[in-house]
């Protein structure tokens, strides 16, 4: 086989690789070694097809074979690159830095040590790589990318924009500098400029569903709802499979009480939820209204904590049609619902259970039950707390006849909305300083330590390391919750918690919020106990705080005429 001959297979062998064919191409590039056996660029392509499988210990070795054959930076850069991925960050710096030593041209290389110095903390240094490669090549995209990207993990949202910027002026066309600058501008709540780079972006790059899909989530957050539906159909044009936008054109409907197309376009959240993984294969026996007398019905939860306590709401009504249910949710909550005589049995997420008759997500009930939400929406389930703990905690809390507030200002991490479920603690500043209140931090996690960072252990009371410290979820917040007047806090699981206990709870919600909150003013269809206080303009939580403030005062001040009355 001639040297021709066998470039031109190399090249076929990649097409395999980018189709994820990884063992036939791996078996094609052994044939051609036959052939060839000194070929370095054979090496390097089975040291690619390892590479792509994430099996770096082999890459490295077929590199090294590559080299031993012919000096190639390509192949140099691989091994650095190899290393890092395998957590030796000294080795891979000094391999790398020998390289751009013998080669200061190759862009590669410094992307690769850049982020060598990013994971090693070495930013200044990471930046000077980056930097370097704009230099060599300012029309070459990936340098930019690299380092807006750092600037932007880095919360230098400024900086990041100045990099795009820089970039554009050599790639004024750039569909992923044009999406990119526009996702920061919607970072930093500038919508106006937001849309003017999406709109670019998706006239340089109209087939691209990540540029549509990026620009419809700035609409829909700058508050144009019928722009964003829109922006969310032509993505699932683009790319019908893309669940992430029929999700979000669903949740979008949802909002506007579009419940019958909402909720059918929503309905494709379960291809993105892991709780439903062990069941697709099963879709011809999801619920969906067929006649269940007598048949065992398994109701799976789907992701989220606060989910699975507003939305339980509905096994009661689904009882009533005489079936037997299995509820499948996270094994945490199992305590709050193990006395409820509707539920047959109660399994775990990782229980991998099989004897039904039909299973349904959690959510689907909604429409499936009620198809007149705003008309028929059911009461919150009655959750079991722990007698024990609610003695416990009267002991600590129901001490005097302070009006006692609770406060949860952060959402969780792994909540995709957690920017806009979240809030500094420092804006609660004027309202824990009411001296006839007694202020409790219902907060979990690493917020917790800002009550010292702000210097507010004298305002607000943390039971942290007292409150639940078992297996069981909210074991001791449901019954401090029982205690409390008033509850403050963002759309976190507390805030369901809350509302299901009957506890009045006040929501704060941003401009634009979950759709379960159907853009309501200042009231909620799920709980009767609740006063929602949302953003009059996207990002704007001081003048929130000036409304929250003022009510809590005169809540504080009748509250304590009553009581000394």
């Amino acid at each position: 086989m001639d040297r021709t001959l066998i470039t031109q297979n190399i090249k076929k062998n990649y097409q395999l690789l980018d189709n994820n064919q990884y063992g036939l191409a791996e078996q094609n590039a052994f044939n051609l070694l036959k052939h060839d056996p000194n070929n370095h660029e054979i090496y390097n392509l089975i040291g690619d097809i390892h590479y792509r499988q994430n099996n770096f210990d082999k890459s490295i070795w077929y590199y090294f074979s590559s080299l031993d054959r012919s000096f190639d930076t390509k192949a140099l850069n691989r091994i650095g690159t190899n290393i890092f991925l395998l957590n030796n960050l000294p080795v891979a710096e000094k391999i790398l830095t020998n390289l751009l030593a013998h080669d200061p041209k190759y862009i590669a290389g410094y992307l690769s040590l850049g982020l060598v110095y990013e994971q090693s903390k070495k930013i200044d240094k990471a930046i000077d790589c980056y930097n370097a490669a704009i230099k060599i090549d300012p029309k070459d995209i990936k340098p930019y990318l690299s380092l807006a990207t750092l600037y932007k993990e880095q919360l230098e949202y400024d900086e990041s924009i100045k990099v795009y910027q820089q970039g554009l002026i050599n790639n004024p066309s750039n569909h992923i500098i044009l999406s990119n600058l526009g996702n920061l501008f919607y970072l930093q709540h500038k919508y106006e400029d937001a849309i003017i780079s999406h709109q670019r972006a998706v006239k340089s790059k109209p087939d691209s569903y990540e540029v549509q899909f990026n620009f419809a989530n700035t609409l829909l957050n700058s508050g144009k709802y019928t722009e964003a539906i829109e922006a969310y159909r032509k993505t699932s044009e683009l790319k019908p499979n893309f669940y992430r936008a029929k999700v979000s054109l669903g949740s979008t409907l949802l909002s506007m009480a579009n419940f019958e197309e909402g909720f059918k376009e929503y309905n494709y959240r379960i291809y993105e939820d892991k709780n439903f993984q062990s069941v697709l294969d099963k879709k011809n026996l999801i619920w969906n209204g067929q006649n269940v007398e007598n048949k065992k019905i398994l109701v799976i939860a789907d992701d989220g904590l606060g989910n699975t306590l507003q939305f339980s709401r509905y096994l009661e009504i689904l009882s009533q049609l005489n079936c037997k249910i299995i509820f499948k949710c996270q094994e945490e909550l199992h305590h709050f619902f193990e006395d409820m005589i509707h539920i047959e049995e109660i399994v775990g997420l990782d229980n991998d259970f099989q004897e039904f008759d039909y299973w349904v997500p959690l959510q689907n009930l909604i429409y499936l039950l009620t198809p007149d939400l705003t008309a028929n929406c059911p009461l919150p389930s009655i959750l079991k707390i722990n007698d024990n703990k609610l003695l416990e905690w009267e002991t600590l809390i129901a001490l005097d006849d302070k009006i006692k507030i609770g406060l949860n200002w952060q959402g969780s991490k792994t909540n995709p909305r957690v920017a806009s479920n979240s809030v500094t603690l420092d804006y609660f500043k004027n309202i824990v300083s009411d001296k006839a209140a007694s202020f409790i931090s219902l907060q979990k996690g690493a917020a917790v330590s800002d009550i010292e960072k702000l210097q507010l252990q004298k305002n607000i009371i943390s039971y942290d390391m007292l409150m639940d410290t078992g297996s069981k979820k909210f074991l001791d917040s449901a019954a401090i919750i029982k205690y409390l007047d008033l509850v403050i806090t963002t759309d976190t699981s507390v805030a369901h918690l809350a509302g299901t206990l009957g506890t009045q709870t006040w929501l704060l919600l941003p401009k634009v919020s979950d759709w379960r909150w159907l853009n309501s003013k200042d009231e909620t269809i799920w709980y009767d106990n609740f006063r929602i206080y949302r953003q009059r303009r996207q990002g704007d939580w001081q003048e929130v705080f000036s409304r929250v403030e003022k009510d809590c005062s005169e809540l504080i001040k009748n509250i304590t005429e009553l009581r000394s009355s």
